[in-house]
């Protein structure tokens, strides 16, 4: 069984506070993070949640696909850790679940699942201090209604992105963004 990291959210978008989680568990654990995405079907779409999961899914494949510090993303209904655990199958097993400081009393809870769940014996929750320079889906969100690319650039993290990429996925999420706010 390979362990993994998991990181658990919608990701709407995902920025460079997501991805600071990804990367201080690959700094303390050393392994690669499964990005667990929790369903927002079209009927659920709304202000705060614009985009659809298979649209993030398809996006954010591409963004990470050579990303070594991303395994996969998996598509989960909640932030259950025994359904996650079901979900990423006997392939992996969970060594730790990294979030920002809002998440960690909650997220700690999931502990003593560690023998349904299958957690590492090493099982752990890292936390992320947050910071609104880069953390901020809303401001992102609110760059790609005011169509400040600069902005939403900022707050997107600049792993393997091409400029071509970064123009696509501005002009992608503002297209949808725009269909919900207007």
């Amino acid at each position: 069984m390979k362990k993994v990291n998991i990181i658990i959210g919608r990701f709407q978008p995902f920025t460079k506070g997501h991805y600071k989680c990804v990367e201080e568990a690959w700094r303390v654990k050393n392994l690669p993070t499964i990005i667990c995405m929790i369903d927002t079907p079209e009927s659920k779409l709304d202000e705060k949640h614009p985009f659809t999961s298979e649209m993030l899914i398809n996006l954010y494949g591409d963004m990470f696909e050579k990303d070594k510090l991303i395994e996969k993303i998996v598509l989960i209904k909640s932030a259950d850790i025994v359904k996650i655990a079901e979900i990423i199958g006997d392939k992996y097993q969970i060594a730790a679940l990294t979030c920002g400081t809002d998440r960690v009393e909650a997220y700690s809870k999931f502990a003593k699942y560690k023998e349904q769940a299958h957690l590492a014996d090493d099982f752990e929750v890292i936390e992320v201090k947050r910071s609104d320079e880069d953390v901020s889906a809303t401001k992102a969100r609110q760059a790609l209604i005011d169509d400040d690319r600069m902005e939403f650039l900022k707050l997107v993290p600049k792993i393997s992105l091409s400029a071509r990429l970064k123009n696509d996925l501005f002009a992608i999420l503002r297209e949808q963004i725009l269909k919900i706010v207007k």
